[in-house]
């Protein structure tokens, strides 16, 4: 893997960047390598990116790992014929609906 201080003189040596002045691939690469060491410990990417001299967005952006972070698992489990029941944020439970009461009550709330 590469260095810190070896990513940062690579993007030191680039010069400005901008529209329609991409980074080398092999660069690409290596950013991608050290921010995902960097943030299995923690280390959010706006902090990446600063360490780097990359702008954080643009480390996101080649990330794509980063961005599937938004979605969380959920498990669909078949309703029991007494109804439904829905565990949501914050402790919320919603019981004794049937599918479509969920859904209304869902799309009322929407």
């Amino acid at each position: 893997m590469a260095t810190l201080e070896s990513i940062q003189r690579a993007v030191s040596e680039l010069g400005r960047r901008g529209r329609g002045r991409s980074y080398p691939k092999a660069l690409r690469a290596d950013v991608v390598q050290y921010a995902l060491a960097r943030r299995a410990v923690g280390i959010r990417i706006q902090a990446i990116g600063e360490e780097l001299g990359v702008p954080w967005r643009t480390v996101r952006g080649w990330m794509p790992s980063v961005r599937a972070e938004r979605f969380r698992r959920i498990e669909v489990v078949v309703p029991r014929a007494e109804g439904v029941v829905v565990h949501g944020p914050h402790g919320v439970r919603i019981e004794g609906l049937d599918l479509d009461g969920v859904a209304e009550l869902l799309r009322r709330l929407g």
